[in-house]
Order: structure tokens, then C-alpha cells, then sequence
């Protein structure tokens, strides 16, 4: 499933956030009630529960002799949460994500191929600065995003 664009809302004492409209629409046009949240990467990382399923199924063939692997699945799948959106289109996030994210307020959801992520404001114009800082002169990246067809 995929999810556009960028919004910023806030998230309110108790842990709520709105889900964007057309976030919930492609929820619901799929026939799915539900998406699952987790921890990567310094954000959340939020999918529908059926792709959600698809990286169960994966993560449970990572063989158990394979130690790095089995700590980074204890880790994106144990984190992870289902989340309902209530009648207002919000979903309650835990604190032990929150924490992780550093979510307190502002926050950032940005759409993405196969998921959406939410950042604290301040850590995505950590990000975006960072990225720009890195990729600003070059010459190998711009080949990369050429070959994107952009």
C-alpha cells in the first residue's frame, strides 16, 4: 500500500495523533482496519496490517543461529503495536514509542512506498538537513536517483 505526502500535526498528552485522511482512505479501500506501528531507524514506522503480516511471515524465517538478525526482529517486531483509528482518525501511541521517537508534540507523518513514518518535527529537520548536507555535490547520488527516472 502506498501513502503520499507530508503533514505535520500535533500529538496530543495522551499519546494520540490523527492519521492523515488519505492515509485512512487507502486504509479503508483496502477493506483493513488496522495499521501496526514500530520502532526503526529514529522514528515510527506505521503499515497497514496486511503488509504488516507479510514482515511477520519474513521475520519468521530468519534462522535462530543467526544472531544479528534475530536481535534486529526482537527488536522491530517485538516494538511493534496494532493501532485502530477511533472515530476523530487517531491512533494511540504508547509511550515506550513515543520515547523512542522522541515524539512530545509537533510531529511530522511522511508517506512512503510501503508505509508511513512519524518523526518529531525536530529530528525530520534534523534528518532533511543531514540528507541535503550529504547528498548536496553528489555526482553518484544524483546517477542513483537518475536511474529512479527522476
Amino acid at each position: 500500500m502506498i501513502f503520499r505526502g507530508r503533514f505535520e500535526h500535533t500529538i496530543d498528552p495522551k499519546g494520540r495523533v490523527n492519521v492523515p485522511a488519505p492515509f485512512r482512505e487507502r486504509l479503508q479501500e483496502t477493506g483493513q482496519e488496522s495499521f501496526f506501528i514500530t520502532n526503526y531507524s529514529g522514528c515510527l514506522y506505521v503499515f497497514a496490517a496486511e503488509d504488516w503480516a507479510r514482515i511477520e511471515e519474513r521475520a519468521a524465517l530468519v534462522p535462530t543461529t543467526d544472531r544479528r538478525m534475530n536481535t534486529f526482529v526482537r527488536f522491530f517486531v517485538g516494538g511493534a503495536v496494532e493501532a485502530v483509528p477511533d472515530k476523530q482518525g487517531r491512533i494511540l501511541i504508547p509511550p515506550s514509542l513515543r520515547n523512542y521517537a522522541g515524539l512530545e508534540k509537533e510531529v511530522v507523518i511522511q508517506g512512503m512506498p510501503n508505509r508511513f513514518e512519524v518523526w518529531s518535527l525536530a529530528r525530520w529537520q534534523e534528518e532533511l538537513g543531514r540528507f541535503e548536507a550529504e547528498v548536496k555535490d553528489d555526482p553518484e547520488f544524483a546517477k542513483e536517483i537518475s536511474a529512479l527516472g527522476i
